[in-house]
């Protein structure tokens, strides 16, 4: 009898192996063999964790996290998506710019897929990068009442006042060397902290500074807790087991800067409901962004606790955001002026016909230089951000690529801006491309998304193009900028695909 148990037992394990076997290694592999029959398709079968490893590989060898990306589409430029294994699913990035079409035409097939980043603040997660439905429809029509032309263009003033006192901060001496990847990083913070508090709020209110540096460390903790082995093995919940360092800061730092912004928003609302008891509110010539809010909050129809809730999510997201993206984008601007000055002395030329000395930047100067324009894109071209990974929710097909049920798929930014069938010789910095405008790239409004397109299109996008552009106007007419040697360029996927080394700019007052 104990034989025959063993026996059962000894099957029923055999028979759970081969199943995990089937399920992690077989199918992914008889997957892809299907899909690398499509036309333009590129099968890479690593079990488990397919190219993902290689990326990591290439940041440590090639300087490049997407060095395998850029050789794939460099050497095989029929290429128009790669199918990987990731668990016991399959991953889609997507190179090819009508594919790209058919997968936006096609979201309400999609959602977020939180299988990696679940690890994601409860906060954040209730804010508009990650709800879905009629929660998200909501958010995104609240939001748009406010994100408007009108509303950026009045943060003009503002944005030039913080410009001023981070040069008058950082490039004192004739000739001023700056840490420009903590500097602008404080420069971004200032701006949305103001923005969102009130002006000259930043300086004057208690770790106000700190709550930026903590949020740029939660965004990098958060990236590694996403890709941390225990995430795959018990998903996120792992981190509320508070085993490792990391998790410990991370609830920790979750909570500091929780309570930070939660305090910020109840003093603001104080002196909002003040303010509209004495009937000053509709005098003023520029509101906050927490003041737009509460404007807001009769007709959400939401009690005044969800409306907080909701509140609160929406500047713990935009203050993650606002600042890695555009000090991101700013440092690379720096980078590529630096090593180019004879780009670097175009612009100048542009920006002092347009802008007579002592004249304060416009909206129609941010709007209307062509080269500053140019310059720009050709920057998000290099570097941009990456978008969030969705999951088929059904079976669906783009193009001829069947994508099934929980398969994940990503419009790959890195892949649409080196698609050498959009952009010729993609590794070169070109910024007259956007001026000539012959590249398909330039004229095919799928083949370069830096802030997403359709529906979820980056709702704060217009105030990242003034608060990049306006610093950029501001430097390159007071300084000549040089980048500070030895330099060695590494880049990495964080929530942008940046640069990892300190980067220090030597700006010479002309």
């Amino acid at each position: 009898m104990e034989i025959s148990l063993f026996k059962i037992a000894l099957t029923f394990g055999l028979l759970f192996f081969l199943r995990l076997i089937y399920r992690y290694f077989v199918k992914s592999y008889l997957v892809l063999q299907s899909i690398k029959k499509i036309k333009g398709a590129v099968c890479v079968y690593n079990p488990l964790f397919g190219v993902y490893p290689q990326y990591e590989k290439d940041y440590y060898n090639k300087n490049d996290y997407y060095y395998t990306t850029k050789k794939l589409l460099k050497e095989n430029k029929g290429a128009k998506f790669l199918a990987t294994p990731f668990m016991d699913q399959i991953t889609i990035e997507l190179y090819d710019p009508e594919m790209v079409k058919e997968f936006i035409a096609q979201q309400k097939s999609f959602v977020k897929d939180l299988r990696i980043f679940g690890v994601v603040t409860p906060a954040v997660k209730n804010g508009l990068s990650f709800t879905e439905g009629e929660k998200w429809k909501y958010q995104k029509k609240l939001l748009s009442q406010i994100f408007h032309f009108e509303y950026m263009n009045s943060c003009i003033p503002l944005i030039n006042q913080v410009v001023d006192g981070w040069i008058t901060r950082y490039c004192k001496e004739p000739k001023s060397t700056v840490d420009v990847t903590n500097a602008f990083k404080m420069y971004a913070g200032e701006i949305v902290f103001n923005i969102f508090f009130g002006e000259d709020s930043f300086y004057r209110t208690p770790d106000a500074q700190k709550a930026v540096i903590v949020a740029l460390k939660m965004m990098n903790d958060m990236l590694m807790l996403a890709t941390d082995p225990k995430n795959f093995l018990f998903g996120p919940k792992f981190v509320n087991w508070r085993l490792g360092k990391r998790e410990r800061e991370y609830l920790s730092d979750n909570k500091f800067l929780n309570d930070f912004v939660s305090k910020q928003l109840q003093t603001l609302k104080k002196k909002y409901i003040s303010e509209k008891e004495q009937g000053k509110t509709q005098q003023k010539s520029w509101k906050t962004l927490i003041e737009c809010l509460l404007e807001e909050a009769p007709k959400s129809g939401l009690s005044e606790k969800e409306f907080e809730g909701d509140m609160l999510s929406h500047l713990l997201v935009f203050f993650l955001a606002g600042i890695d993206a555009p000090s991101n984008n700013l440092i690379m601007i720096q980078y590529f002026l630096s090593i180019h000055p004879e780009i670097q002395q175009k612009l100048r030329d542009e920006i002092n016909e347009a802008i007579p000395l002592g004249q304060k930047v416009t909206r129609d100067h941010i709007m209307n230089l062509k080269y500053l324009n140019a310059v720009f894109k050709e920057v998000l071209r290099h570097s941009t951000d990456a978008l969030f990974p969705r999951r088929a929710m059904e079976d669906v097909m783009i193009g001829d690529l069947k994508v099934k049920k929980d398969f994940s798929v990503i419009a790959s930014i890195v892949g649409l801006n080196n698609n050498p069938n959009s952009f010729s010789d993609p590794e070169v910095f070109n910024p007259d491309r956007w001026l000539e405008k012959v590249e398909e790239g330039t004229n095919n409004t799928y083949a370069f998304i830096p802030f997403s397109i359709g529906q979820r299109r980056c709702i704060a996008e217009q105030l990242a193009i003034i608060e990049s552009k306006a610093m950029t106007i501001e430097l390159v007419r007071r300084f000549k900028m040089t980048l500070k040697q030895p330099y060695q360029l590494k880049m990495v996927q964080g929530l942008s695909y940046q640069p990892t080394e300190t980067m220090e700019i030597i700006f010479e007052k002309l």
